[in-house]
């Protein structure tokens, strides 16, 4: 079983916690006395899943939620079944967003007997950006992702423990280069033994750790460049001293609406490669993933307003 959680971290993150509640507790902001030139949300790319693995600070519209679903496509050559996780986001203002997901599995048949179907993972989160702190220089927001393990799922796919990972992150555009967004993020991810068996993937943590990712976005339109450093580390909360540290570049391309059947709602296809170092060795892989975006209660936020006219 994992250490007991640190006094001191969990008095921090609580009063941060505390901190950002009383924050938008008074979600109603005084209009703007002119229209903002740029769009509220730009960057839609935040958290690709296993190739840019970072919650920028911006968030999704409010009252506009989105359907997200990410089926694990490579689990054809090297799993018995296919992973797919679906998430909802969903914005309660212009500046806090809650989010939730869960996984799925299912035996393809391509490997023999499967392990049959069911659920793995419940993921649950929520992110606040500040709206005066440190702006106009730098987007910072606030959040953290808690993920629970549920049913009998393969021992290969999940690690079976309890997950909280608060984090604080800060971005900005270059003035020279806006096309470029920079960010630096800072977390912990502290974790309990469930009930649910599983096993640890290579250079997984075993007990609490502490660190961090820094990075840049490149935006250019269809096509967007990410690059991910990473460095994370069990000295400080967690049992021994292990060090984990990842490169992580990736191209993302957000399809035509052609090749999406018209949906309303972006469709990401993504290549990258990343280089693991840690305890158990060196780690050097590649990856292609799809996640596909839908937007619905499109009519949500108008309906007032067109009663009003009337």
């Amino acid at each position: 079983m994992s250490a007991p959680p640190n006094p001191n971290w969990i008095r921090f993150w609580s009063g941060l916690a505390l901190g950002t509640w009383g924050a938008t507790s008074g979600w109603t902001q005084p209009t703007p006395a002119h229209p903002k030139s740029e769009p509220e949300n730009p960057e839609e790319f935040s958290r690709v899943q296993g190739l840019f693995d970072v919650d920028l600070p911006k968030t999704v519209e409010r009252l506009r939620p989105k359907l997200i679903i990410h089926p694990h496509f490579g689990d054809f050559l090297h799993r018995s079944y296919l992973r797919l996780p679906v998430a909802v986001r969903f914005g309660l203002s212009d500046h806090l967003e809650l989010n939730a997901e869960v996984e799925s599995y299912l035996a393809h048949g391509l490997k023999g007997h499967g392990p049959g179907y069911g659920l793995d993972r419940l993921s649950l989160g929520a992110k606040y950006q500040w709206q005066h702190w440190l702006r106009p220089e730098v987007d910072v927001s606030t959040g953290f992702n808690a993920s629970f393990p549920v049913g009998r799922p393969p021992l290969d796919l999940t690690d079976g423990y309890t997950h909280f990972e608060p984090y604080v992150t800060f971005s900005r555009r270059w003035p020279e280069y806006p096309r470029l967004t920079p960010f630096v993020s800072l977390g912990t991810n502290l974790m309990w033994q469930s009930s649910v068996p599983g096993t640890f993937a290579r250079n997984d943590a075993h007990s609490h750790s502490l660190g961090g990712a820094a990075g840049f976005l490149y935006d250019r339109d269809a096509l967007k460049y990410t690059l991910v450093f990473s460095y994370w580390t069990t000295s400080l909360i967690g049992r021994g001293s292990h060090q984990f540290v990842s490169v992580n570049p990736s191209v993302l391309w957000q399809l035509p609406r052609a090749l999406t059947l018209y949906s309303d709602g972006r469709w990401i296809f993504g290549i990258g490669v990343k280089a693991m170092f840690g305890p158990d060795g060196t780690e050097l892989g590649t990856s292609a993933k799809l996640r596909g975006e839908f937007r619905f209660l499109r009519r949500f936020r108008s309906a007032p307003n067109q009663a009003g006219k009337k």
